[in-house]
């Protein structure tokens, strides 16, 4: 290689001597490089140490303090003890012992061994780390000067370290969700999972196996395609790359907004996105590539396109259904199915439509209307009542006559305009209608045609026509031409007597009277 005796001492970190030592027996070996590097790691133990293994040797002092060691190390991880207090206890045990720096030296050595760090890859697309920073930015009112805090929301790609950054009002749940959709859209895309820190606002209940998410959180995941895969609780290397992005943060964007007033978070926003810009296209320390680099090469197309349209969030109510099978939100009243009257439902509704579970069972969907106490009906819901517009049932009696025949439709028009009120009109219309399941389509057609006639207009007229018989004079013959009323036969029925029930009632009176 053409590496002289300094520089292998260097290299290798081994004194000069023992350089010269290995070359003066490599030489003295006669053998050629190509079968030196052929021969075993035992051979060459043997040829240049001659087999003999160096062996260190440790003083007592030192055995004393390794044996003290694990103790120390536990001891200082707990809150509020101090090297130094731990090697003044030391020094009045062993007197002889080491110096402080010595012992700090071996200590910390010891301490860096037992708690080692391994290293984790991160793939592209894969994770996106969010948490809050500790210190608020503030917005002031330009009407009174009220000085309102509110929190900053920082996200991370961990494999590319491109940072978002946004002021929020709060650390709710609907701030939270905002802000996290708000990341996705500034990345352009979504990665598989989303990490949050354990805020009540996306995780009810931390577990090391399986935490419970908060059930809007998961819901704005599961819209997103990706999963919720919230931090160890009490370890925050879990997400150390989010924690150095709120330090940075601190550096950066904090930094360049420092002394500025801003009255709505709006012009925060912006401010911070302009700052944020700046930082994300600054070169990352021992790198050629900034963030935004590393990003647009290695993660951008990575990530799992977004939606179509954004995440409406949904708002829950528990209610119980009322006796007339309905439920109220907002003071608006939605039907129900009557079997469900008097129990407990769950509303899931946002801005345009309402679901109703019992249990996990979804029963109906409806379109959402605030009108203030206003019915939304289903007719598939069957309730008792009337429901709906009259001018619509009405078309639909109509259509019913107009399928009969022609003279059904033009006397139900007819019976209309002379009832003059339309829930009236219907009423009556609906029940001439039912009388064709007594009397057959052809009567029917017949007593309507004799109703016309005769103007007279209502469902009792009509069922007055077919009781009596008065409709058979309007029936069709056999050749398709009506009948004559001299030949039609007088109707049959208990109640109609004839010219024999009062010639026979005569003859038994006279007889009697013999």
């Amino acid at each position: 290689m053409g590496m002289g005796i300094k520089g292998i001492s260097s290299a290798f970190h081994i004194s000069r001597n023992t350089v010269r030592k290995y070359v003066r027996k490599y030489l003295e070996s006669g053998l050629t490089p190509e079968r030196l590097q052929q021969m075993s790691e035992e051979h060459l133990q043997e040829m240049f140490v001659g087999g003999v293994k160096r062996e260190q040797t440790t003083s007592p002092r030192r055995d004393e303090l390794e044996a003290l060691l694990p103790d120390y190390a536990k001891r200082l991880s707990r809150k509020g003890v101090r090297v130094k207090d731990i090697y003044e206890e030391y020094t009045r045990k062993y007197p002889d012992g080491y110096k402080l720096s010595h012992f700090s030296t071996l200590l910390r050595r010891y301490t860096l061994q037992v708690r080692a760090i391994g290293h984790v890859e991160h793939p592209a697309g894969d994770q996106m780390y969010i948490d809050y920073a500790g210190d608020k930015l503030e917005i002031v009112d330009a009407m009174t000067g009220e000085v309102q805090s509110v929190e900053v929301f920082v996200a991370i790609l961990p494999c590319s370290q491109y940072t978002y950054c946004e002021a929020v009002w709060s650390q709710r749940k609907e701030d939270l969700i905002q802000a996290c959709e708000n990341a996705l859209h500034f990345y352009g895309g979504v990665p598989m999972a989303i990490v949050p820190d354990n805020l009540k606002s996306a995780v009810i209940k931390s577990d090391r196996n399986e935490p419970i998410i908060n059930d809007e959180f998961a819901a704005f995941a599961e819209f997103y395609n990706c999963a919720v895969y919230p931090a160890r609780v009490r370890h925050p290397k879990d997400k150390a790359l989010v924690e150095n992005a709120v330090k940075l943060m601190y550096r950066s964007v904090y930094t360049d907004i420092e002394g500025k007033v801003f009255h709505d978070l709006q012009s925060l926003n912006e401010a911070i996105l302009q700052s944020l810009a700046a930082f994300n296209d600054r070169k990352l320390t021992g790198r050629k590539e900034s963030r935004s680099q590393l990003f647009k090469d290695l993660e951008a197309d990575c990530l799992q396109p977004l939606p179509g349209r954004r995440y409406q969030m949904k708002s829950r109510r528990s209610v119980t259904v009322l006796r007339n099978s309905y439920v109220t939100l907002n003071k608006h009243h939605y039907s129900m199915p009557k079997e469900y009257i008097g129990k407990r439902v769950e509303i899931i509704y946002d801005t345009d439509t309402l679901e109703i579970f019992h249990g996990l069972k979804l029963v109906t969907t409806h379109h959402r209307d605030d009108t203030p106490y206003g019915y939304t009906q289903k007719a598939s819901h069957n309730l008792p009542g009337h429901h709906g517009s009259y001018e619509k049932d009405m078309d639909e009696i109509y259509q019913r006559a107009s399928a009969i025949d022609n003279i059904v439709l033009v006397y139900l028009q007819e019976v209309t305009a002379d009832k003059k009120y339309l829930p009236l009109a219907f009423r009556a219309c609906r029940g001439i209608l039912s009388l064709e399941s007594k009397y057959g389509l052809a009567r029917l057609v017949a007593a309507c045609a004799c109703a016309s006639q005769a103007r007279r207009y209502g469902y009792n007229d009509v069922k007055e026509i077919l009781e009596h018989g008065d409709d058979l004079s309007f029936m069709p013959s056999s050749d398709g031409q009506e009948t004559d009323a001299s030949e039609r036969q007088p109707a049959q029925h208990k109640n109609i007597r004839g010219r024999e029930y009062y010639s026979n009632n005569s003859k038994k009176s006279n007889n009697g009277n013999e």
